[in-house]
Formats: structure tokens, sequence, C-alpha cells
């Protein structure tokens, strides 16, 4: 009595399934540092990085397969959430803030259906740099061509999938909580994608002997979206007494 918000769903069940984005996003981290931690002062080549060579083939495997678990994960909670916030939206008087809620909740979709191919594409770009430089012999005139080749065939669903999952669920996430639509503290904006991002591309240029701290931060950011939104669902429970 009382846990209940639709006849489909329940406030325990939507908490249960949200918790399960915050070791989802772990798996994420370990595999964006798998692929993304490199020494410092590698040589730019495009924007290849010499530094890819010390990736070995485990490496990105483990990569592809924690994103490949976390995205599965990360797919369950992100659809209870999802559903919730929809049926809450109905009860909003303003448009506009509808119009946020769906803009948000169609990222948090969209990254149900681009987070595995996102991952790996990172990864296996990286993987090609590798595979080439061995069988050129480290020719980098020939590997840049070779490696533009391969990009090109994923560059627009890359870039697309980015904008779409990552610009737009960073806007509306700002949105959300500035016009307390989830009524939060505003500090909680810093949890969108890309702020998290730009903080740690930030510490990126702290004198660190090695270059990628910001590899996780994006992914730090979409947990930490959950955990505001984990916060936001019980405090909903509370108010109804369930």
């Amino acid at each position: 009595m009382g846990k209940t918000f639709t006849s489909e769903h329940s406030y325990d069940t939507v908490i249960r399934r949200m918790k399960m984005v915050i070791p989802a996003m772990v798996l994420c981290m370990i595999g964006d540092y798998c692929i993304g931690a490199e020494p410092k002062g590698s040589e730019v080549i495009g924007i290849m990085s010499t530094g890819w060579l010390t990736i070995s083939d485990l490496r990105i495997g483990i990569s592809n397969l924690f994103g490949a678990i976390g995205s599965v994960m990360y797919a369950i909670g992100a659809l209870e959430f999802i559903s919730f916030l929809l049926y809450r939206a109905k009860s909003l008087t303003s448009r506009a803030d509808r119009t946020w809620v769906k803009l948000y909740t169609t990222g948090l979709g969209l990254g149900c259906v681009s987070f595995m191919y996102f991952h790996i594409s990172c990864g296996e770009l990286i993987h090609h740099f590798n595979v080439l430089y061995d069988v050129t012999g480290g020719d980098t005139s020939v590997i840049d061509g070779a490696w533009k080749r391969l990009f090109m065939t994923e560059a627009i669903p890359y870039v697309v999938f980015f904008a779409a999952f990552d610009l737009m669920t960073t806007v509306a996430w700002a949105a959300l909580i500035a016009k307390k639509i989830i009524p939060v503290s505003k500090w909680w904006i810093l949890a969108a994608p890309l702020i998290t991002a730009g903080i740690g591309t930030a510490l990126d240029f702290l004198p660190l002997p090695f270059s990628g701290v910001n590899a996780g931060f994006e992914t730090i950011g979409w947990m930490l979206m959950f955990v505001c939104g984990i916060r936001y669902v019980k405090s909903e429970m509370t108010k109804e007494g369930a």
C-alpha cells in the first residue's frame, strides 16, 4: 500500500533497478581507463597517439567486455527511471518543463542503444592503429591514411550518437535541476556528463605521470545523475508515505 506509483511500477522496483547503474558505471569506468590511460608526452599523429601502442589487446578486450556488461546493466536502470520521469511529467503544468523531461529521457534512452557501440568503437579505433603500426612497421604516413579510412565508416554515427545522448542529456539535465523540475540542490548540475568530462580534462593538465585522467569522468557524470535520481525517487516515495 503506497509503494505503487502506477499500476505497473513500484518505488521499490524503480530504486532497485536504478541502483544497478552505479556498478554498471564503475565497470564502464574501468573500461574507460583500460583504453584511456597512456604515458605522458606521447606523440600525437593527427587525432591518433603513439601512447596507444602501450595499450595491449588484453586491455582493449577487458574494456569491451566491461563496457558491454555495464551497458546492459545501465539500460535496465535507465528504462525504469525514464518510466518514472515520464509518469511524473504528466503532473507538470508547464509545457516547457514537460519538454525538458522528454528531452532528458530521450537522452537516457539513446544511451541504452548506443553506449555499447560507442564504448567498443573507441577501443577498436585504438586497436586498428596498433595493428596497422605492426603491419606497416611503424610507417606513420601509411597508417594515417589507412586509419582515417577505417574511422570514416564510423565517424557519422560516432559523432551523431555522441551529440544525441551526451549533449542532449547534459543540457536537459542542467535545465531540470536549474528549473527545480527535479527539486534538488543546484550543485547537482555539475553531475551532467559533459561538465564532469570538462572537469576531468582540466585535471589532465596536472603534472601526473600519465595522460588520460579524464577518461572516466564522463562516465562519473552518468553515475552521479543516477545517484541524484535515486535520492529524488526516494524523496517522492517519502512524500507519499510509501
